[in-house]
């Protein structure tokens, strides 16, 4: 940290002019790296009663007068008070409010605890939205130690929403990006110097071999934070580290990868979610069968976690007996038995569900279906008498069914197993706080495959850019949900049909596909066109419901 004005101008080794201009430029800004931290604690301390006492920032006491910086104008007689109480005279020096609300955070800052409360405005009390490269860049200039370093950067992150964050080596320094929202944001850039001590510090503090830096590695923080209640919380964070290019010629570097984990849902409820009114009562209806099998499938990061983990707790009484088997165990759930898979100590999904059939269970959640065995042991489970929640990486609902034949299982007990099946995407809601109306274009139109008349033009929305939303025009995130509900004719269709058969049934049945959830959502001004066409792939669009194909007659088995 640089050294204080106050000490060098103390030394007489500068002139009070220039510790002054020094210290305030000429748009009033303040370099807060300069502040005296001494001269504002003894300030504060000979004043003792500070609800009288304006905004100031002590910036300097020179000849037995102390001049403050101060965003707004002081009467007179104010300063004649705080004048007679310090026994000192008193020059107010005018400052920009973005300094004063700097400074007032760094004063709150506590560098040995996490915290996910928002910034406050000192000057009206209100929460707002702070400048997430300026805020993280002051909290890093006022700590000396690399793990402090670490806990200012994972605050921020914190503060921000991010569920990820990004370090990488790079020719100026190392890189720190946030993921908010899903989007990379990029931060700061931490000098040169610092950079390979922060990663190592990091490594040390999850556990990681520091000698080893030719190979990646994984591992696991457990922090606590305080959250907007000034609550404790529990916080984990999976580290992952790769071996990589440094951008310095001729060395190697190693990027981190931080995920992090809020042990508690955000969601309270399954309505919540972003179920449509039609899908959320057919997925009701499945989480009231004593038997059977749902599967949530999406890519990572698309909510299949919060859903499954916001169905549970809606299913979880006194009277039933839940235990899920995970990799890692994400939200600690109350009332739920958890456990975690251990490869290393033999606990693998399948183990794990083989020891939970002998726990005399009603619900099992698995993390994820991997093999044959793992999707051989849920169908079972499933058809015992247990209802199982499980995962399965596709692309889409339909593409779900496929991907279990292929992995194992006969088609015949999947077919009398599966319940149906949730693909899930998460889009960026626009930002309330600036959001506008938006006249579609034809080419909006055309990608949701809509007539003009059929658009509810008055309704959509687009966000302009303000600071709460770091000028994107979105804020938060909403799921686009595709439910295919398990019917006689897709369960003859798994048994004996074809994938083809089964898009062509799906095309001309009431199926929820993405298209249809997108298009509810933009009609709704929840999101953009814009929005939808990041997320969703162009296949998922060029759905669209047939309704004057016929789709080719079956034989159905068993069907009433």
């Amino acid at each position: 940290m640089s050294s204080s004005i106050q000490k060098k101008l103390k030394k007489r080794e500068i002139s009070f002019e220039t510790a002054l201009q020094s210290l305030v430029n000429e748009a009033k800004s303040v370099d807060l790296e300069l502040i005296d931290c001494e001269l504002c604690t003894g300030f504060f301390r000979q004043v003792r009663d500070l609800t009288d006492v304006p905004p100031v920032i002590p910036l300097l006491l020179w000849q037995n007068c102390y001049y403050l910086g101060c965003p707004i104008e002081v009467a007179a007689p104010e300063v004649r008070k705080l004048s007679d109480r310090l026994a000192s005279e008193i020059k107010i020096i005018p400052i920009d409010e973005s300094s004063y609300r700097n400074w007032f955070r760094l004063q709150k800052l506590n560098s040995t605890k996490l915290s996910s409360a928002d910034a406050v405005n000192p000057l009206t009390g209100e929460s707002e939205q702070e400048d997430i490269s300026k805020i993280t860049e002051l909290h890093l200039a006022q700590t000396d130690n690399q793990i402090d370093r670490i806990k200012a950067i994972i605050s921020g992150a914190l503060r921000n929403r991010a569920s990820d964050i990004h370090l990488e080596p790079t020719a100026a320094g190392l890189r720190v990006r946030y993921r908010i929202d899903g989007i990379l944001r990029p931060i700061t850039t931490l000098p040169l110097e610092v950079s390979r001590r922060v990663v190592v510090s990091l490594k040390v503090m999850c556990g990681m071999d520091i000698s080893d830096s030719r190979r990646p590695q994984d591992g696991r923080i457990g922090e606590k934070y305080l959250d907007k209640q000034q609550e404790e919380k529990g916080l984990d964070l999976r580290v992952s580290t790769l071996p990589c290019v440094s951008g310095q010629k001729g060395e190697a570097g190693e990027k981190a990868v931080l995920r992090l984990l809020k042990q508690e849902n955000s969601f309270k409820t399954i309505d919540d979610l972003g179920f449509s009114p039609q899908t959320l009562t057919i997925y009701k209806h499945w989480l009231e069968q004593p038997q059977g099998i749902i599967v949530f499938t999406g890519p990572t990061g698309s909510g299949k976690t919060s859903t499954l983990y916001t169905s549970l707790q809606a299913i979880s009484t006194d009277s039933v007996n839940i235990i899920t088997v995970e990799d890692p165990v994400e939200y600690v759930l109350p009332g739920i038995t958890q456990t975690q898979v251990n490869e290393m100590a033999g606990m693998t999904f399948a183990a794990g569900l083989r020891a939970i059939l002998r726990q005399d269970p009603d619900i099992i959640m698995m993390g994820e279906i991997r093999d044959e065995e793992t999707a051989e042991t849920a169908i079972r489970a499933a058809l015992t008498g247990h209802l199982v929640l499980t995962t399965l990486h596709t692309n889409d609902a339909a593409g779900a069914i496929p991907r279990l034949k292929d992995i194992g299982p006969d088609p015949g007990l999947i077919s009398d197993a599966l319940l149906g099946v949730v693909a899930q995407r998460l889009v960026r809601r626009v930002c309330p706080h600036c959001s506008e109306p938006y006249s579609p274009t034809e080419s909006d139109l055309k990608t949701l495959g809509l007539r003009l008349e059929e658009s509810n033009a008055h309704a959509w929305r687009h966000g302009c850019g303000c600071p709460k939303c770091f000028h994107s025009g979105y804020l938060g995130r909403e799921a686009i949900i595709e439910l295919l509900n398990v019917d006689d004719t897709i369960r003859q269709i798994i048994h004996e049909g074809s994938t083809i058969q089964l898009n062509q049934y799906l095309d001309e049945s009431n199926f929820v596909s993405f298209r249809t959830a997108a298009i509810s959502k933009v009609l709704a001004g929840i999101t953009t066109v814009e929005e939808i066409r990041r997320v969703l792939p162009y296949s998922a669009l060029a759905r669209k419901v047939s309704t004057d194909q016929r789709f080719p007659s079956l034989t159905l088995v068993n069907a009433s």
